[in-house]
């Protein structure tokens, strides 16, 4: 469900229109978050690191509204709640996307994850899902921990904020990993687009994953 915003009443009329006018409008940030708690107390149990990252994403960016708006035409609008569209590894180094039903409950979020995800693996070749936009795109670069990262996307008009994050790296006793963020700065700023960070990252810390 999506609510329709009334631009000329919205606090960040201004801002919006200003980005909007601009020829490319994207901002990307990349900071390193604390997973040591996620690695040595959550990873040793055999728990999926890449769902249960994910769902600590995707729980973050449910509680920013921001992350949530969407435009389309004159009518910006904001969903109650975005679900996440990701890439998924399929034979010979390529990938396919895949989509799933977000849930604020991690047992049901990591049994829609294994369902989509084993779904999308029998594709042979790269295919375009649901053109909808309550999606958040999102992929993992395991192989690099990256300190910048842009996304493609479909010009200034693409609404769809772009996350990924990358390789699990050991400093002595703890553990960083890269998060990277792509947004349409008409529909937020670098503050609320830190807050995924710190979101994530609390998360992360607290968050009781389970088989």
């Amino acid at each position: 469900m999506k609510t329709e915003i009334d631009i000329s009443r919205w606090q960040r009329s201004s801002v919006y229109s200003f980005f909007r006018s601009v020829s490319h409008p994207h901002m990307s940030v990349t900071a390193d978050i604390d997973i040591t708690r996620f690695m040595t107390e959550v990873k040793p149990h055999g728990i999926s690191t890449f769902n249960s990252v994910l769902f600590a994403i995707m729980k973050a960016v449910n509680s920013i509204e921001e992350f949530r708006y969407r435009f389309s035409g004159d009518e910006v609008y904001q969903y109650d709640v975005t679900h996440p569209s990701i890439t998924v590894p399929i034979h010979e180094n390529q990938f396919a996307f895949c989509e799933i039903l977000f849930s604020h409950n991690w047992e049901t979020f990591n049994r829609n994850c294994l369902q989509a995800i084993e779904k999308a693996k029998q594709q042979k070749s790269l295919q375009e899902n649901s053109p909808s936009d309550m999606w958040t795109y999102l992929t993992c670069a395991p192989w690099l921990h990256f300190s910048a990262l842009t996304h493609p996307h479909n010009g200034p008009d693409d609404a769809i904020p772009r996350i990924a994050w990358g390789k699990f790296t050991r400093n002595g006793e703890n553990w960083t990993m890269p998060l990277n963020v792509q947004a349409h700065h008409a529909l937020m700023d670098g503050y609320h687009a830190s807050q995924l960070f710190l979101v994530t990252e609390e998360i992360l810390k607290t968050e009781k994953f389970s088989l």
